[in-house]
């Protein structure tokens, strides 16, 4: 018996589902998709009822305030974590149009404490360590089946030892240490025997490695704890998205997750879907909220029988990237996408959002729609990625924080260029 012919729970009726849903969230894109018929009239609207927060729940507001807050002092932290985000001045700026830095796709990035850069270079499926001033350290992989090669590079993060845990699509996480001048595997993050997680995004709270999978661990959990010291699934938390077909609950599960400290907690935004969420790791949701202004894409099911579809063309913003910003926040992105119908060709306009949310309790405001993609951020600096008008990796440095000593600052120009 196939997926669509298994025993259904009870359906309620279709047409009255995506009304709700067409009323529920009256700002997001689907809404005006149910107006202007791209939808067909009786479809599922996603996220239904039983994915979205509870109402009343905390909200992620387009206002450059922080409101849902009784607490003055978090108010006023708040305002400050966001003036520094704006202030903070470029420090290190690692890319060119044509020199020995250029880069391709910039799939992530981080600094150490010594104020070296690692660069994640999908095109060449390598890891690229800078110092502080652009000199090269180290490369890392490169295509190919080696203990120290990767298979399509995905993510990876540094652990306070040294060490890096890298995650690729075509095989295990690996576990690289620092030997001599060299990175060397050491071993798999996970069992070996074990299907590879199909690692979406990963983050660290100290040496406690964190993965968010939907392939992995078993049951309906999305985000995996693992042992960085000889491999193995530690714990699995965070439910996944609700449906009855395994593609949708794999699909509509993916995100980006963040780990925060003191204590410990992972945030994980929904890709197609205004919600965040956090969790500790023995599964205690601590909230679910909206983003009010998130300009969803249609995300529907034509009948109960058939797995979602999300038409491509269509207007649509997706949750690109959660950080903790120490201590008490969390920077969320977004990345609006639009084709418009130009005579002869297509024409294209995003538009980036970065979000501050207090992490205690879910509910925060804008920081800006020009800030870069942000790849990382510490307790000093933070490392974005702009795209134009050729890849590089800047690392901006807090104001009135330690910094590492980097090379000469950013001109007026550039600063004034990348935001």
């Amino acid at each position: 018996m196939s997926e669509a012919q298994q025993p259904k729970p009870h359906q309620p009726r279709t047409g009255r589902r995506a009304l709700l849903l067409c009323a529920l969230v009256p700002g997001l894109a689907f809404a005006s998709s149910c107006q202007d018929g791209i939808v067909p009239s009786g479809a599922i609207m996603h996220p239904t009822p039983e994915n979205l927060p509870d109402a009343g729940g905390p909200i992620i507001r387009a206002d450059t305030v922080l409101a849902g807050v009784s607490d003055p002092q978090r108010v006023a932290e708040w305002a400050t974590a966001r003036r520094g985000l704006l202030d903070a001045e470029v420090v290190t700026s690692i890319g060119s149009y044509d020199g020995p830095d250029i880069l391709g796709i910039v799939g992530d990035a981080a600094v150490d404490e010594e104020g070296n850069v690692y660069i994640q270079e999908n095109t060449l499926d390598e890891l690229l360590v800078y110092t502080a001033s652009g000199d090269l350290l180290h490369r890392v992989g490169g295509s190919g089946e080696g203990p120290e090669e990767f298979r399509g590079i995905r993510r990876f993060d540094r652990l306070p030892d040294g060490r890096l845990v890298v995650a690729q699509g075509g095989g295990p996480v690996k576990v690289m240490e620092l030997v001599a001048d060299r990175y060397e595997f050491t071993g798999p993050l996970t069992d070996p025997a074990t299907e590879p997680p199909a690692v979406v995004d990963m983050c660290a709270l100290g040496d406690r490695v964190f993965i968010h999978a939907t392939n992995f661990g078993g049951g309906e959990h999305v985000v995996h704890e693992a042992a960085a010291e000889g491999g193995g699934l530690l714990a699995s938390f965070a439910e996944g998205y609700r449906s009855d077909f395994v593609r949708d609950r794999v699909a509509r599960s993916r995100g980006r997750i963040a780990c925060g400290e003191t204590p410990p907690t992972v945030v994980w935004g929904l890709y197609y879907f205004p919600i965040v969420e956090a969790y500790r790791p023995d599964n205690t949701r601590l909230w679910a909220a909206l983003i009010e202004d998130f300009v969803q894409g249609p995300v529907y099911q034509n009948d109960a029988a058939t797995p979602t579809v999300a038409p491509y063309g269509r207007p649509t913003e997706f949750i690109t990237g959660v950080h903790a910003l120490p201590p008490d926040f969390v920077i969320l992105q977004t990345l609006y996408h639009e084709r418009r119908p130009a005579p002869g060709k297509a024409s294209e306009r995003t538009r980036r959002r970065t979000y501050l949310v207090d992490r205690e309790t879910g509910n925060g405001g804008l920081v800006s729609d020009s800030l870069p993609w942000i790849a990382w951020i510490g307790d000093s600096s933070f490392v974005t990625v702009p795209s134009e008008p050729f890849p590089k990796v800047e690392v901006r440095a807090f104001p009135g924080r330690a910094a590492p000593i980097t090379s000469e600052p950013a001109t007026q120009e550039e600063e004034e260029k990348h935001g």
